[in-house]
């Protein structure tokens, strides 16, 4: 579906601006964010579905039960306009972290803490069941529709992509069958067999913070957003914490020592999650694999501590 223009956009929201220019406050892989007033928004999605967007209505419900010291997104109201669904959801305080961090407003040391401390909580929240039923990436079905257990699921999940992919990927990914099968045993043995809400897509875009930097809210849920291992939300945010940058490998370095000596987390199981994250989305953006996505998830699966890790 393409992009609402403004007029649309004008258009679509009309119940609730009353027929003022909508002012835009965001846009995601999913959809883009208007204000309403002072405590809402409105979400213009570009192509889920409204059962999916009641599915994350329930989930999000469910969420907001957590013991965070943040807010999460809340779902008031999903309805379907002129073919497009259009959400009006809790309008979340505060400023993404990554502005303040680029604004020089706080430290990357800072920033990092903060977004350990994130991470920890996300991890004591404990099981989440509504999570278990929300489709991942472009799927239609749950990640649980295919295997009852995490490291089955997860598994599962990357057999689908690698076959849809093998063209582009085998190419680029060395000995990529022989990786792909240790996959299989290597999640199993390093499952922690905690069960917790996983974010999947942690960017430092999608946690505000208050002017000290504090964690004020964590948004954008859904792009791989289930129930499972918490190492594996850790070792994807760790690894997306700064992809380009210059010393983006040792951010990631970094931030994989912060979480071992915060939360208790193997290094050999990051390094896992890292693998099986980079088979799944290597392909995410660009089917043919020509974007920038594709290539840092090559380089990780060619790269020697991930490779060691994987294979043993």
């Amino acid at each position: 579906m393409h992009l609402p223009t403004h007029d649309e956009a004008t258009r679509l929201l009309h119940r609730w601006t009353g027929g003022a220019d909508p002012r835009l406050l965001g846009q995601g892989m999913e959809g883009l964010v208007y204000e309403i007033d002072r405590d809402r928004v409105a979400k213009i999605w570009f192509s889920e579905s409204e059962t999916a967007l009641r599915r994350t209505q329930v989930f999000y419900d469910a969420l907001a039960g957590s013991a965070f010291e943040f807010a999460v997104p809340r779902i008031h109201e999903v309805h379907v306009i002129e073919d497009r669904c259009v959400t009006i959801e809790q309008r979340l305080a505060g400023t993404s972290m990554s502005d303040l961090l680029e604004a020089g407003r706080i430290s990357n040391a800072e920033a990092r803490s903060a977004f350990v401390d994130v991470l920890s909580q996300l991890a004591e929240s404990g099981p989440l069941p509504e999570g278990r039923a929300l489709s991942v990436m472009d799927e239609e079905m749950s990640l649980y529709d295919a295997a009852d257990d995490f490291p089955q699921a997860l598994y599962a999940l990357a057999e689908r992509r690698v076959d849809r992919f093998r063209a582009v990927l085998e190419p680029a990914v060395e000995d990529l069958d022989k990786k792909f099968r240790a996959l299989h045993g290597r999640l199993r043995e390093i499952d922690s067999g905690r069960r917790s809400v996983i974010h999947g897509d942690m960017i430092l875009g999608n946690i505000l913070v208050d002017d000290a930097g504090a964690p004020t809210a964590v948004l954008d849920w859904g792009f791989l957003t289930t129930e499972g291992d918490p190492v594996f939300d850790a070792s994807v945010a760790a690894s997306i914490f700064d992809m380009y940058g210059e010393q983006a490998l040792e951010t990631e370095l970094d931030l994989y020592t912060r979480i071992e000596e915060r939360l208790g987390y193997a290094r050999e199981a990051l390094l896992v999650y890292r693998a099986a994250y980079s088979l799944i989305t290597a392909n995410a953006y660009d089917a043919e694999g020509k974007d920038g996505h594709f290539a840092w998830c090559v380089t990780a699966l060619n790269r020697p501590d991930v490779v060691r890790a994987l294979l043993g």
